[in-house]
């Protein structure tokens, strides 16, 4: 929840305030784009800032759902380690924006975190979707009953 509320208030931040300075720049009288200039470049570090802390928290809950997920019988463990490094890989990138702002270094985590990303998403997607071949449903068609019915009493 806490990177959602951050990836919020970075998309006001990026898309209301950078639009509004840098048009408020942009329309300036030469005797005032100095001081619009200055106003334009607080909020892009406002925004970094921002940046960097949604990253930090995004990094850190990858983390904890890795964790979660690593306990999880039916989810592959690669799976789990694909979602920590990406966990990591943003931990590192809010690190690298906080120091530095938007860089190539930065630029490559971004493209990093996306990959790792968008491989463990994708899968998750087909673990989740293919049947399986669990211990329950083994029971259920040997026994002739309902999964969900085998611990209920009988209602004869």
């Amino acid at each position: 929840m806490v990177a959602l509320a951050l990836y919020g208030a970075l998309q006001a931040v990026d898309g209301v305030a950078n639009k509004q300075a840098d048009a408020a720049w942009v329309s300036a009288p030469d005797a005032e784009k100095a001081a619009r200039f200055a106003s334009a470049e607080a909020i892009r570090w406002i925004e970094w800032g921002m940046r960097s802390y949604h990253d930090f928290a995004l990094g850190l809950a990858l983390l904890l759902v890795a964790a979660a997920v690593v306990r999880t019988a039916w989810v592959p463990r690669p799976i789990a380690y694909l979602m920590g490094l990406t966990g990591l890989a943003y931990l590192v990138q809010g690190w690298v924006v906080g120091a530095e702002g938007f860089s190539q270094t930065g630029s490559i985590l971004i493209v990093l975190a996306w990959v790792l990303g968008l491989a463990w998403m994708i899968w998750l997607v087909v673990v989740a979707w293919r049947p399986h071949d669990s211990a329950l449903r083994r029971l259920a068609d040997e026994g002739g009953s309902r999964p969900d019915a085998m611990h209920m009493p009988s209602q004869k």
